[in-house]
């Protein structure tokens, strides 16, 4: 399948603009500013302990002075530069969101993304207070795949937006299918024209009680007598929400 034309390069046309977080690029700005000024703070002081075990001591207490100093310092070099390099490529980086796809731009190189390209979404949950997640990753035609982190501002509006604007493409896709009597697979969960399966596990569509997103779980509950319930977390069923709504649908769950 051809990907969809993209649209002009103007931002002007762009319904909103995700930068990087100012707080990441000045939290890894000043860890670089630290680190670099450790590493040239740790090389003077190994020049100056080898001075004074030189003096003092002699040439056979240089390597114990020196020894651990040198090794420290091009570690905390190394640890600089890799977060001026993240800083470098944070600050290279925004997304354009258009209503028929996104523009990912890394520098010089720009990458759209329509929502007829669009084959999975998935999203991890943010196991600390702040952001409600931590990473978007979007699978495309052809095994590409485009995977942004909570290191970009409003990663939830961006979330939004992007499920907004593929779900309902990919609601269709899954109707017509199912449809036609094919099973729908949502990673190790299916959708089948019997009922939910998960491994050895499965719930026949009258016997659905239930289902919810909680605490970055997929869990669906059966009615008694039986009670069972499936659980799986969220992150690993590509396109959760529409799952859901789907097994909300077949399962006539309100």
């Amino acid at each position: 399948m051809k990907p969809e034309a993209a649209p002009p390069l103007s931002p002007a046309q762009a319904l909103t603009v995700y930068h990087a977080r100012m707080g990441v690029v000045n939290a890894l700005l000043a860890a670089a500013i630290v680190a670099t000024g450790s590493a040239l703070a740790t090389v003077g002081f190994s020049l100056w302990a080898w001075y004074y075990a030189m003096s003092t001591y002699g040439p056979a207490a240089v390597r114990r002075w020196t020894y651990p100093w040198l090794i420290a310092a091009p570690l905390l070099g190394v640890v600089g530069i890799a977060c001026l390099v993240r800083v470098w490529r944070l600050t290279r980086l925004w997304v354009e969101a258009f209503p028929d796809g996104i523009r990912v731009h890394r520098g010089r190189r720009s990458d759209w993304v329509a929502w007829a390209d669009v084959r999975e979404i998935r999203t991890w949950p943010a196991r600390q207070p702040g952001p409600a997640f931590s990473a978007l990753e979007i699978r495309l035609n052809g095994g590409r795949r485009r995977r942004l982190t909570r290191s970009l501002a409003d990663l939830e509006g961006l979330v939004q937006h992007v499920k907004r604007g593929a779900y309902p493409l990919l609601q269709d896709c899954y109707r017509a299918k199912f449809n036609r009597g094919e099973e729908l697979d949502f990673g190790r969960l299916r959708l089948t024209p019997d009922g939910v399966q998960a491994g050895r596990k499965s719930i026949q569509w009258g016997h659905v009680q239930a289902v919810e997103v909680q605490g970055g779980q997929l869990a669906i509950t059966a009615d008694e007598p039986a009670g069972d319930r499936l659980r799986i977390a969220a992150a690993r069923v590509p396109n959760v929400d529409v799952c859901v709504q789907i097994i909300r649908l077949l399962g006539q769950v309100p």
